[in-house]
């Protein structure tokens, strides 16, 4: 790879929200946001084709024998060790900044049904349609593909540098993070923290970020942060029982809500929730957030403006326990009804398992994890594992449902890096939906499927 093709850069993405008038004819494809309503308010009764393929590009899949996916708590002391020096390389060189790059570019990728801001206090973004949230499962599961074929390439590049075999890399494969067995990141994934890389700068970074005071679109060096289980209203990872309701949908869509939209509602907590907003109310009569969420106790929103502002909200909420927490002698009045008010639902796991990982910076709590700002997170292991696992769960999904996303056109197409970004390690490539739903065309495997 050239200095030249390195340095070649993506325009930064359009973050402009669209216009009322668009989102309100897209529907509630944030489907949280109804269920978060009722759990916050204590007000509601909740009841229990063939694509074309592209000319060049599209036999990707065959081009590795197919290897075995396990998990990092599995692997052995020489696949941890290739794994690393991998990825580490990779990092060092730069060779993942154009991955950055592309998982922030929502607008070419459409790569989420909603999107996490780097502000303080954290916000959520809506996509522009519900194919968008559709998409996430095939646009990661190529993704990942992408990044094992490059991280293969940086092995051999680094092998032959350093006198060692190139042919190793042909064993290398990014692991799942089976978090709700284990509840914790594995020793070995704790302790790898690579440095290097950089990012665009995203709109409305806090203080303390690195990425704080830069123009908009301009690059910075990312400071890798991770602070696991670090943050007061995430510190819960997702358990088994959660993903076992998750398997059991019968059709795509909802199995693929499920991980990331629709959150539960916890009946029993629901008194102690609506307790909890009374104290937020008296020791907060002004703040808009409170006042948000205390108007939707007439119903949740019929809009996704509505809904969005309301899970905003939500979140603003949140930040009062994280920042109070983060004081000398701490209101913990106010944090247990924060807590309260969160216990009354159980969010859906991709964010969770952003948040959770990537936790808050103890001496600054406005700055989050790498893995959860989705500008930089492609440096930090754990959202390959992550999605890796998300990937599990649908390949193990896939074993006994016929489902596939209902995509068509264009949405049915997926070319997470440009032929440009991927000519250095021979990727690039063009996937098409029915390249990458048949489990037994794909060039991996799961060592195991998921069981609860």
């Amino acid at each position: 790879m050239s200095g030249q093709e390195r340095d070649r850069r993506l325009a930064p993405p359009n973050r402009q929200r669209v216009s009322a008038s668009r989102r309100s004819r897209r529907g509630l494809i944030l489907g949280v946001v109804i269920a978060v309503a009722a759990a916050l308010t204590a007000c509601a009764n909740p009841a229990g084709p063939t694509s074309p393929t592209s000319a060049t590009g599209d036999a990707a899949a065959s081009q590795h024998t197919q290897v075995v996916r396990k998990s990092a708590s599995a692997m052995t002391a020489a696949e941890i060790d290739r794994f690393e020096r991998a990825f580490s390389y990779a990092v060092h060189k730069g060779y993942f900044d154009a991955f950055n790059d592309e998982h922030f570019n929502h607008q070419r990728n459409r790569n989420h049904g909603a999107e996490l801001t780097a502000t303080a206090p954290i916000g959520a973004m809506a996509g522009e349609s519900i194919a968008w949230e559709y998409r996430l499962l095939p646009w990661h599961r190529a993704f990942i593909l992408e990044a094992e074929q490059m991280l293969r390439a940086a092995l051999r590049e680094r092998d032959r540098t350093e006198g060692r075999d190139p042919s190793e890399a042909n064993s290398l494969f990014i692991p799942y993070w089976d978090a709700t067995h284990e509840q914790a990141l594995p020793d070995w994934v704790r302790a790898f923290q690579p440095q290097g890389g950089t990012a665009l700068v995203p709109e409305g970074v806090p203080q303390g970020h690195p990425a704080y005071g830069k123009p908009v679109g301009s690059r910075y060096n990312i400071r890798f942060g991770r602070w696991p289980g670090n943050n007061i209203v995430f510190n819960k990872l997702p358990q088994p029982a959660q993903v076992s309701g998750i398997l059991a949908h019968d059709d795509f869509p909802g199995f693929t809500q499920a991980i990331d939209l629709q959150a539960t509602i916890v009946q029993s907590a629901l008194p102690a929730a609506k307790q909890g907003l009374e104290t937020l109310k008296r020791k907060f009569p002004g703040n808009a957030d409170v006042q948000t969420i205390e108007a939707a106790e007439s119903g949740p929103p019929q809009d996704i403006n509505a809904a969005v502002k309301l899970v905003n909200a939500i979140l603003g909420v949140g930040y009062l326990a994280t920042t109070e927490n983060a004081r000398p002698h701490p209101d913990q009045e106010l944090i247990a009804a924060v807590k309260a008010v969160y216990a009354a639902f159980i969010p859906p796991p991709h964010a969770v398992l952003h948040l959770w990982a990537g936790g808050l910076d103890p001496a600054n709590p406005d700055v989050r994890g790498t893995v959860s700002y989705f500008n930089e997170l492609a440096v930090d292991p754990v959202f390959w594992m992550l999605h890796t696992e998300l990937d599990h769960w649908w390949y193990t999904w896939q074993q006994s449902h016929t489902g596939v996303p209902p995509l068509t056109g264009d949405d049915a197409q997926f070319q997470p890096l440009t032929p440009q970004e991927g000519a250095w390690y021979g990727g690039g490539h063009h996937y098409s939906l029915t390249q990458l739903t048949p489990t037994q065309d794909l060039p991996y495997r799961y060592a195991k499927p998921y069981r609860a």
